[in-house]
């Protein structure tokens, strides 16, 4: 339609294993996977029950987004973790 277009001006954004859209786009682009595994350590520490980790259908693996601490939730009137 006449008159609606639209244009993208800038994009920025954070994903697991990717500090910019950039770099999210080439691993896209390449197959790179950016789920992480984890070990029974790292889930024992991160809370998981035991019985959940002994469980055949718990997935023990997760998108990690690097540098979530840094995330500043007050701003976003959202509560602190």
């Amino acid at each position: 339609m006449p008159g609606s277009s639209i244009a993208i001006v800038g994009m920025a954004g954070r994903f697991p294993g990717a500090r910019d859209v950039r770099q999210f786009w080439n691993n896209l682009r390449n197959g790179v996977e950016s789920i992480r595994h984890l070990t029974e350590e790292d889930l024992l520490a991160a809370g998981v029950r035991p019985e959940d980790i002994a469980n055949p259908d718990y997935v023990k693996a997760a998108p990690i987004l690097d540098g979530i601490d840094q995330f500043d939730a007050p701003f976003f009137w959202l509560q602190s973790a």
